[in-house]
């Protein structure tokens, strides 16, 4: 074979070559992650759509993955997006902030179709052992927390206590679960735990926390107000909807007489931003009245940012690595003494005055 022949045959021996390797190029496809949340109806939920969407972000840039974070206005909503995915086959893992527990069957086909799931926040417990991981705050520690500072601060078994749950979820049920098991803990009996009082479900909202804080006080006599002296919500916004039903005019005076002299214990939980401005005597609404008449008001934490541990625990389980099954985020009880030490989430609510010392 003379020269040319043999450039020829390099030349062609090459594009063989060339073309072998396009398909396995082309091959290499982004698997994607479909990340499912509330849409923000609350600062709670709010918080966890941002930090979901920055670090959703993050990892597309990285170009191993396609992250897209998909929001429902309700429980139907969620399911009908779940079933999307797994007749679609549109994503190679979802991580999931559920509704709340009428997602239980979708989760059951969910598990069924053999994509990768992480739950967080709210776990469905029928589907707990199916899940990559369950990532949560320390919803029981909250109730614990709660109830031992009610403990310390003098609250003995068969005392007035008010509950002003969430929803209907696993994130109420860990929070009562603790809140009640330490009461048992400490001498309470199960009759007296039964004639705790609760409101219906706030569904985290600051608007239908106030509804039901003012139903409560419009619908109960002077003595009840003035003998329940322990108030625990499972939300900051829950509590702020108390302060905003206290500084309006929609109460009855005497019923908020008695309220305002009752030195109520308030324990709420979440890290709202507003809530943390309360507590350092800075709102630009000035709640200073309300909070002097209270015995004590403190915040337990939960982190809305552990979303992004739950979106880093999916990227770990494509990625072939070993993943925690239970990630539980501790808890803090935060107060005036030491809110500075503390970043909230959502807007800060500062007077004109702070901002102007702040410059």
């Amino acid at each position: 074979m003379n020269r040319k022949g043999t450039r020829i045959l390099g030349l062609i021996l090459s594009l063989i070559m060339l073309i072998g390797l396009m398909p396995a190029a082309v091959s290499a496809e982004t698997q994607t992650i479909a990340i499912l949340v509330p849409n923000a109806d609350h600062g709670w939920t709010g918080a966890v759509l941002t930090y979901a969407e920055e670090f959703a972000a993050e990892i597309k840039a990285e170009g191993n993955y396609d992250t897209t974070v998909i929001t429902s206005t309700d429980a139907l909503n969620q399911i009908s997006q779940v079933e999307d995915l797994i007749e679609n086959k549109s994503a190679d893992g979802v991580v999931i902030l559920p509704h709340d527990n009428q997602l239980e069957a979708t989760m059951r086909k969910l598990a069924d179709s053999g994509i990768p799931f992480v739950m967080y926040d709210r776990v469905i417990d029928a589907v707990a052992e199916d899940a990559v991981s369950s990532v949560k705050g320390d919803n029981e520690g909250i109730g614990i927390a709660t109830a031992e500072r009610f403990i310390e601060s003098g609250m003995e078994p068969g005392d007035k206590i008010l509950i002003m749950p969430g929803d209907n979820s696993s994130v109420p049920e860990m929070r009562n679960k603790g809140f009640k098991d330490t009461l048992l803990e400490n001498g309470w009996t199960e009759e007296e735990i039964e004639e705790i009082k609760s409101t219906a479900y706030t569904g985290w909202s600051r608007s239908e926390g106030k509804k039901l804080f003012t139903d409560w006080l419009e619908t109960s006599k002077l003595e009840e107000i003035s003998d329940t002296k322990w108030i625990f919500t499972h939300d900051d916004e829950i509590a702020m909807g108390i302060f905003e039903a206290l500084k309006s005019s929609d109460i009855d005076e005497a019923k908020k007489e008695a309220f305002m002299t009752a030195d109520v214990h308030l324990g709420t939980s979440s890290g709202l931003n507003e809530i943390y401005s309360v507590l350092k005597g800075i709102h630009q609404k000035d709640y200073s009245a309300e909070v002097a008449s209270l015995a004590d008001l403190f915040s337990v934490t939960y982190d809305p940012a552990m979303v992004k541990i739950a979106i880093q625990d999916m990227v770990d389980f494509l990625n072939g690595e070993e993943v925690a099954k239970d990630h539980v985020v501790p808890v803090d009880v935060v107060d005036a003494t030491n809110v500075e030490d503390y970043q909230g989430f959502g807007d800060a609510v500062a007077t004109e005055v702070e901002a102007e010392d702040e410059e």
